[in-house]
């Protein structure tokens, strides 16, 4: 999939709570190779918390899916069935992160989002729902190595 563009889709745009979600769903969709490290099959929920307190009710301000099929994306409103895992974010991580231009970027403030969290300037947090190297052997290991959340020396073992 390097050489080929990968296509995306969203569904439903207009079933979402927020205009948050409808500007980072059209972001995401601009940019797909931002998922082009995951194989086909991966499904997980980008959850929108507007306060830590939401995010530790599990209550989020809007949520929806990516699932990674064969040509590109899929976007759509609510969870997933089957997750493999939810990526929560703040408001303020979402307003910053629809602003980047490329996945290099993207991956990276992310990151910093995740290694250095602030209430105020931004915040993301992972829930896993599949065991860590099932992950990885899906691509998200390789994502979170370019984010900066595995370090490189971190061992990343694929079969």
């Amino acid at each position: 999939m390097l050489d080929e563009e990968m296509k995306s889709m969203i569904y439903n745009q207009k079933a979402y709570k927020t205009e948050l979600a409808r500007k980072y769903t059209t972001f995401l969709s601009k940019y797909p190779e931002i998922f082009s490290d995951l194989i086909s099959g991966s499904h997980f929920d980008f959850a929108i918390y507007d306060t830590i307190e939401e995010y530790d009710t599990r209550i989020p301000q809007d949520i929806f899916n990516v699932y990674r099929n064969g040509q590109g994306i899929e976007i759509k409103p609510g969870r997933a069935t089957n997750a493999d895992l939810e990526l929560a974010l703040s408001v303020t991580a979402v307003e910053k992160l629809i602003k980047t231009t490329n996945k290099i970027d993207y991956a990276q403030l992310l990151g910093t989002f995740y290694n250095e969290p602030d209430e105020h300037k931004g915040w993301i947090d992972f829930m896993l729902y599949k065991r860590t190297q099932i992950l990885i052997d899906m691509g998200y290991g390789k994502f979170a190595q370019t984010a900066g959340i595995l370090e490189d020396d971190d061992q990343i073992y694929s079969i």
